[in-house]
């Protein structure tokens, strides 16, 4: 046979070459393919219904994406053997591995955990269906939208029981007052703050960061009595967060704005203060000290030297006040260890011009738990934050009432640019909030840790062993330093020669205070959880004890060479001085908590704490303070399921329970932590013995050896309702209050002029009673385009003392008893006198006139006198507050609005120095009676120094009395959630962008001021304030 030539030989193995080449390239190529493909898909309910914003992703990497409208996704590069996650909030996550497939549909289940869902209590955690107190809780996430750097100013209005005020708002201060179901006590008002786990830690609610904060839980009846002699005014749980399991996050958020003062007084100018003053003159029989032509060179300013017109606020306050925040957090970990850390800056200008006012925070917050085995883990907190306050040297109730007093016919600048004179007491407004006074510069470090070991104990299911401890301390460095300023007097002559007077102190002087406390806390709880066929127990037994040291010194020196040079060793020797004292406090107690329910349908609980209180003599230093609560999930029940099946969720649940308040308070109500069943002393008159001046002492307080808690006995019924497959839901409470043995003094058994001054014993008693109730509503609409929410929460509290210690003889409308706290006597107005046969007819003091004041003769005597004044309800404190929170989402935009507001609250409005000392409200003269003018309920313009109805203290009449009942829209945030696949490949998992309000408007019938702002108006004021920022996580 002819053998083939080499040349087809080599043909046949090029192809055959090729060949194998093309097969390696095409199974390559399929592997490839193989190894990574596409994936699409549909997201939907279990309804069918797209899920619009479902994240899908690559587990264990960065390669994702989220739903369309339609509730489609694609994605691609994915490779064979990934596992894709889909999750979406308020839904259970799912996991599906690729393989082969190139389409994936996913329906996912609602997240049921409603059902197992957790709520924190008192030295533990509840499942929310078998908790049978009234506990309302709130997620850390809810307050970040209050751009405001004082927690407790975004917690008004969001949870039914937590009423809220807010008098002030100076950086660094100007927290709201939080009262739990309204006013409880005659003394100490405030609940316990609990941080995890550790109660009364320093620095309290105000300064905690939101991003810190997982959930809030406010226990407000039998659920509080496990904290025993401090939870008679309820208490606040905060729980911080922890790490998760998984890959590190890495979380930005900041954001920058400016604040504003949502009302300051508006002041009459200078043509109307001169005006008014002309009033009184011809009220008052003299001569107008304001000509016509005063009046119109105060009017038209062409002589700004001789006839000025003075704006004080616009010459001192800032028109905006820059503020910022930056929060950077990273958490994740092992099935073994976890943390959460967090590093935070926030800080804001106060509102004076020409001055370093101003607060800065900065904080770190650590949390790492580990678990050790299968049956411990440890778990380690830490706080460390520093805060740091600059004001001026003088309050900001002395800056605002030199404001409101100073008149607009004085200077504040000269024309020239130099400072006006001496106003009053040696000041200036426009100066006052300057550095020109000096500094007052402030700095609080707070370290805070807590340990925590969770034991099971091993052989016996259900039986763990909590141990717990914490360490804090606390310091505080304070620095005064005053400065003398210049003022300047015009010398009247034409060339404006201005004389520089020195004013304020007369040579620099420092005051430097330093304040250190240490605290500790430990605690052991054993509890045993364990079933017997459908019927379900827990028992839990502890033991805590706490110790608080504190430690304060003062020192003072003046006559400083210099006021750059703010140390105490720079100072003078002579006129120094220093003082200090110190104190220490423990408590030691036992507590316990005991349940069952059958089939969590028929749910009971008992709680009790034993107390030991240093404040109290041995006989009495122990109280026992139990509490017992039930509850029936009713729409567990065969008959409702069958019958009323469109209520998805049914509960009703009562609870009795007594706690105590070992906070004592003063005469005056202040926190009083001297102990009254002693004799304190104080340093009296030195006395001279040979050579020798020698300390003397004398008695400063009778003691009360028979002093004992303040006991508070809570009565709660409620309900909890859910609708229309849980969309809608309702809860609703009635409480009763009932307070005794609270200190009060013997007013009526032994009469003041004895000169006998006996201690404060345990004898008043008042109630407080209301309803508070929850509304929400939570849907979706177009698709599932558009999902939204609101809620409506009301809370309704009124209070009144049902002893007092009085007088017999006091008429029965005058007595306290059987009125709220903080009820005074008052003149009645009716209207004022317009005709003298008015004046002539009806009972009036001596000298009234026409535009006077007339007042109600309440005992029929026809003289107007201290008996005609009545003691009527009108209180600071509203006793109604609701707050409606509104949220919506759409694509990529979000919405959230809090609107709150409270009615019943009155507050006595008065210019107390108007007049010859000080000027009016420019309301006040727009509002005033006169011969041309007259009206039936505004007066003539009046002066303290010469008319009897307008002082304070004990001729105080409603006329000044003014409703403060507002609606107020107190947060508002708008977002844009950005969804670029540009985004995913940075491996930003979002990036949002969002701008804030608080308090933006306000309705209300308190024109003068803000409705919430004390009766003076001479507070900080409070701020609108206006944010943009920006949130990231990689």
């Amino acid at each position: 046979m002819k053998k083939p030539s080499f040349e087809k030989q080599l043909n046949k193995s090029n192809v055959r070459r090729s060949i194998a080449y093309l097969f390696t390239l095409l199974l390559c190529s399929g592997m490839a393919f193989a190894q990574n493909i596409a994936v699409t898909g549909t997201v939907t309910d279990t309804s069918g219904e797209p899920l619009i914003g479902v994240n899908v992703s690559v587990k264990g990497t960065t390669n994702g994406n989220i739903t369309d409208l339609n509730g489609h996704y694609t994605l691609s590069q994915v490779p064979a053997q990934a596992v894709l996650t889909f999750s979406y909030v308020g839904y259970l996550s799912q996991e599906v591995t690729v393989g082969n497939q190139r389409e994936i549909n996913v329906q996912l289940r609602e997240d049921a955990k409603s059902l197992d869902e957790v709520v924190v209590v008192g030295y533990g955690v509840q499942k929310k269906v078998t908790i049978t107190g009234s506990v309302a809780s709130l997620k850390g996430e809810e307050l970040k939208a209050s751009p405001t750097t004082n927690l407790t100013n975004g917690m008004v209005g969001r949870m039914p029981g937590v009423i809220g005020f807010q008098r002030a708002d100076e950086p660094g201060g100007g927290g709201t007052t939080i009262r739990i179901r309204g006013t409880n006590s005659l003394g100490y008002k405030d609940p316990l703050i609990v941080i995890d786990g550790v109660a009364g830690r320093s620095g309290g609610l105000d300064r905690l960061n939101p991003s810190e904060i997982e959930s809030m839980s406010v226990l407000k009846d039998a659920s509080a009595a496990i904290y025993g002699s401090r939870a008679a005014n309820g208490v606040i749980l905060i729980t911080t967060k922890k790490g998760k399991e998984g890959k590190p996050t890495v979380t930005y958020s900041g954001s920058t704005g400016y604040s504003t003062p949502t009302r300051i007084p508006e002041m009459a100018n200078a043509f109307e203060y001169a005006t008014m003053m002309n009033d009184i003159d011809r009220y008052s029989g003299r001569t107008h000290r304001y000509t016509d032509e005063d009046l119109r060179l105060f009017q038209d300013g062409s002589d700004p030297w001789g006839h000025p017109n003075t704006n004080y606020a616009e010459l001192a306050i800032k028109d905006y006040s820059p503020l910022y925040r930056h929060d950077l957090g990273v958490s994740g970990g092992t099935d073994r260890v976890t943390y959460f850390v967090n590093i935070a800056a926030n800080g804001e200008d106060g509102i004076f011009k020409k001055s370093a006012n101003r607060y800065d925070q900065f904080s770190i917050r650590a949390n790492i738990d580990m678990k050790v085995n299968d049956y411990i883990t440890l778990s380690y907190g830490n706080l460390s934050r520093m805060e740091v306050r600059n004001y001026p040297t003088m309050s900001a109730d002395e800056i605002f009432t030199a404001m409101v007093r100073s008149k607009p016919t004085d200077i504040g600048f000269w024309p020239s640019g130099e400072p006006g004179p001496d106003l009053e007491y040696g000041h200036n407004p426009v100066v006052m909030g300057t550095d020109a006074t000096g500094q007052d510069l402030q700095k609080d470090y707070y370290l805070q840790n807590t340990l925590k070991a969770v034991v099971k104990i091993p052989g016996v299911k259900g039986l763990i062993l909590t141990a717990s401890g914490s360490y804090d301390k606390y310091f505080k460095s304070r620095k005064l330093f005053k400065t003398p300023f210049l003022l300047y007097n015009w010398l009247g002559d034409a060339t404006h020669t201005l004389a520089p007077v020195s004013k304020g102190v007369a040579s620099p002087e420092l005051t430097q205070e330093n304040t250190d406390k240490t605290s500790w806390m430990a605690n052991a709880v054993l509890s045993y959880d364990f079933s017997i066929g459908n019927n379900n127990f827990g028992i839990s037994a502890g033991i805590e004890g706490e110790d608080n040291q504190e430690n304060y010194f003062n020192a003072f020196r003046k006559y400083f060479l210099s006021d750059t040079l703010a140390e105490l060793d720079n100072g003078g020797r002579a006129e120094l001085s220093n003082s200090g004292n110190s104190w220490e406090e423990n408590r030691m107690n036992y507590f316990g908590r005991a349940s069952y329910n059958y089939l969590e349908r028929y749910i009971f609980e008992f709680v009790w704490r034993y107390d030991g209180s240093y404040r109290f003599p041995q006989d009495k230093r122990y109280g026992f303070f139990p509490g017992i609560s039930a509850a029936w999930r009713v729409s567990e029940e065969g008959f409702w399921k069958e019958n009323v099946s469109f209520i998805n969720y049914f509960k009703l649940r009562g609870s009795v329970s007594q706690t105590g308040n070992d906070a004592l308070t003063n005469s005056d109500g202040n926190y009083d932590r001297s102990i009254q069943y002693l004799n304190t002393y104080g340093f009296g008159t030195d006395y001279l013995l040979g050579t020798t001046f020698n300390k003397t002492l004398y008695p400063t307080r009778t003691p009360n050896p028979n002093i004992t808690w303040e006991v508070g006995t809570t009565y709660d019924l409620g309900f909890e309702l859910k609708f229309l497959d849980n969309r809608l839901s309702v809860e609703s409470d009635l409480f009763y209050h009932k307070r005794t043995n609270m200190l009060i003094s013997r007013n009526a058994s032994l009469p003041q002029s004895s000169g006998i001054t006996l201690p404060r014993e345990n004898l008043g008693e008042m109630s407080n009673r209301g309803v508070e109730g929850l509304l929400t509503w939570a849907d979706k609409a177009a698709g599932g385009a558009l999902q939204y929410n609101a809620a409506l929460n009301l809370t309704y509290a009124k209070n009144k003392i049902d002893f007092w210690d009085e007088t017999p003889g006091i008429p029965d409308y005058q007595r306290s008893t059987g009125r709220p706290v903080g009820s005074e006597l008052f003149y009645v107005a009716d209207g004022v006198f317009n005709t003298e046969e008015e004046l002539n007819s009806y009972p009036h003091w001596a000298g009234a006139r026409l535009g006077d004041i007339k007042f109600v003769n309440i005992n029929g005597d026809d003289v107007i006198n201290a008996d005609d004044r009545i003691r009527i309800d009108k209180v600071k404190e509203p006793t109604f507050i609701f707050g409606v929170t509104l949220g919506a989402s759409w694509k990529n935009f979000d919405i959230m609005a809090l609107i709150q507001g409270a009615t019943g609250g009155h507050t006595y409005i008065w210019r107390e120095r108007a007049g010859e000392s000080g000027n009016f409200y420019k309301w006040t003269y727009d509002h005033r009676w006169t011969e041309e003018n007259p009206m039936i309920e505004h007066p003539r313009t009046y002066s303290r120094e010469d008319e009897y109805w307008a002082s304070e203290g004990d001729r105080k009449n409603t006329y000044f009395l003014w409703n403060t009942d507002y609606v107020r829209l107190k947060n508002l945030e708008i977002g844009y959630t950005f969804n670029f696949p540009a985004i995913r490949r940075a491996s930003i998992q979002n990036l949002r962008l969002y701008v804030q309000g608080s308090n933006l408007f306000t309705l209300d019938k308190v024109k003068v001021q803000d409705p919430e702002q004390n009766n003076t108006g001479k507070d900080y004021p409070q701020r609108r304030i206006t944010n943009v920022g920006v949130s990231v996580t990689f």
